[in-house]
C-alpha cells in the first residue's frame, strides 16, 4: 500500500495561483464571497471570517494535531505547535513576557534603532527598504530580546532564509533546503544556550529569564529552549520584516494616502491595523479537528480532516467587511485574523504592532516624500507574503 501524499500548503493549488501576485486580495475576496469552503489537494480550505473564527476557538480543534515539527526541525515549536494542557502551561509562562506593559518598555529602543537605520541611508537619497530597513530593524530587536550578540546578525539572516523561504518546487526539495538550514541553526542555538547559562543569573533578557524559570517544578529542558528559540527566530526575523515590507510596499503604490499619514500621524496606529488586514502577511494556517464540527448551512467538518484556514480570505471576506477590498486607513478595526485568534493567537502580536507603528512613524517623519520603483517590486505570497526590491528615492537629508 502506498502512503498518501501529505498536504503541503506551500505547494497547494491556491498558493501557486497567488504565488507572485502583487495584489492577490481579489482572489481571496472572491473565494470568501463565492465559495466559503472547498477541498483542494486533500485538505479543506476555509475562507470565511466567521467560520475560521469558530474553528480557531473550538475546543476540539488543535493547532498541530500531532503532526510533528516544521521549519526543518523535527521537534514541535513552543508554543505554536503544541496543544492541550501543555500549550496552556507554556502560554502561562510566556505570555507575561510579551504582555503590553512589557513590550512598552522596548519603545525607546525600537525608535532609536529605527532612527539609526534611517541615518544610514537618508544622506544617499535612495534605499532598498527590504534590506536596509525592514530586515535589520526587527532582526536586531530580536537579538537584543534574546540576548544574542549583534555580531551574529549576518549568520541568522543567511540561514533563516533557508528555514522560512526555502527553495524548491516540490515538497521534498523544499524540505531538504529547510532541513539543511535548520541543522545549522540548531547547532548555533545549542552553543548559544551553553554560553547563556554561564551568566543567566545576572542578565534580564527573555532567554535568561527562561533559563531561570520552571515548568512543573523543573528547569526548562535544553530541547524546549531550542524549540522556543526557533519560534522566536521565525517570528522576530521574518514575520515582522515581511509585514513591514507589505506596508511600505502599499504606501509606495499609494502616495496620496502616504502623504495623508505623514501629515496626520495620529492615523498611523489605525492605518497599521488596516494595512495588516488588507495585506495578510501570513496567508493561512493549519488546524486539525478531533471531532465532527457543524458550521451550519450544510458545512460539516469531519474529525481528522486537515483544515487550511485562509486568514487572507477572512481578512477581505465581503460577508464580514464592508468594502473589503478598499483600504480605509481610519477603519480602526482589530477583528482581522493577521495574528490568528483563539488558543493559538500570536504570542508576539503586541511587539509586532509596536515595531510596525514606530517604523512607519520614523520613516515618514524623516522621509515623508519618496517615490517607489513599482515595476521592480517582487512579491512572494506562499508561506509568508513579502515585498522585495523595494527601492525608494527621495531628497537626500543629513539631519534628523
Amino acid at each position: 500500500m502506498t502512503q498518501a501524499a501529505r498536504y503541503d500548503p506551500r505547494v497547494s493549488g491556491l498558493s501557486q495561483v497567488v504565488k507572485s501576485m502583487a495584489e492577490p486580495q481579489r482572489v481571496y475576496h472572491d473565494k470568501a464571497g463565492n465559495v466559503r469552503a472547498e477541498h483542494i489537494d486533500g485538505a479543506l480550505h476555509l475562507y470565511r471570517h466567521q467560520d475560521i473564527l469558530r474553528i480557531n476557538r473550538h475546543p476540539a480543534v488543535l493547532g498541530n494535531g500531532g503532526k510533528g515539527g516544521s521549519f526543518g526541525h523535527d521537534a514541535r515549536l513552543i508554543p505554536l505547535e503544541i496543544d492541550g494542557e501543555d500549550h496552556k502551561k507554556w502560554r502561562r509562562l510566556l505570555d507575561p513576557m510579551f504582555a503590553p506593559k512589557q513590550v512598552a518598555r522596548l519603545e525607546a529602543q525600537v525608535r532609536d534603532l529605527a532612527r539609526e537605520l534611517i541615518d544610514g541611508f537618508a544622506p544617499t537619497g535612495k534605499a532598498e527598504l527590504y534590506e536596509d530597513f525592514c530586515t535589520p530593524l526587527p532582526c536586531l530587536i530580536f537579538l537584543r530580546l534574546v540576548g544574542a550578540p549583534v555580531e551574529d546578525l549576518d549568520f541568522f539572516l543567511e540561514f533563516k532564509e533557508g528555514v522560512v523561504h526555502p527553495k524548491g518546487e516540490t515538497t521534498e526539495e523544499i524540505d531538504a533546503d529547510m532541513a539543511a538550514a535548520g541543522g545549522k541553526l540548531m547547532e548555533y542555538f545549542v552553543g548559544f544556550l551553553a554560553e547563556k547559562r554561564k551568566n543567566a543569573d545576572s542578565e534580564d533578557d527573555v532567554i535568561a529569564n527562561l533559563i531561570r524559570s520552571e515548568i512543573d517544578g523543573q528547569p526548562l529542558a535544553e530541547l524546549d529552549l531550542v524549540n522556543i528559540l526557533f519560534l522566536f527566530m521565525f517570528a522576530g526575523l521574518d514575520t515582522v520584516t515581511s509585514s513591514m515590507s507589505c506596508i511600505f510596499g502599499w504606501l509606495g503604490r499609494h502616495p496620496e494616502e502616504r502623504k495623508r499619514l505623514a501629515q496626520d500621524m495620529s492615523l498611523i496606529t489605525a492605518a497599521v491595523e488596516e494595512l495588516l488586514r488588507y495585506e495578510s502577511p501570513v496567508p493561512s494556517g493549519m488546524r486539525y479537528p478531533t471531532e465532527d464540527i457543524d458550521l451550519g448551512d450544510g458545512l460539516v467538518i469531519r474529525a481528522g480532516e486537515d483544515i487550511n484556514a485562509f486568514w487572507a480570505s477572512a481578512n477581505v471576506d465581503p460577508t464580514f467587511y464592508d468594502d473589503a477590498l478598499t483600504v480605509k486607513l481610519d477603519r480602526g478595526r482589530k477583528d482581522h485574523m493577521v495574528f490568528a485568534t483563539g488558543t493559538h493567537r500570536c504570542l508576539g502580536s503586541h511587539l509586532a504592532r509596536l515595531e510596525l507603528r514606530l517604523a512607519v512613524e520614523e520613516l515618514l517623519k524623516r522621509i515623508p516624500d519618496y517615490t517607489v520603483d513599482t515595476a521592480a517590486l517582487t512579491y512572494d505570497n506562499c508561506a509568508v507574503r513579502a515585498v522585495e526590491n523595494l527601492w525608494i528615492s527621495f531628497p537626500p537629508s543629513s539631519t534628523r
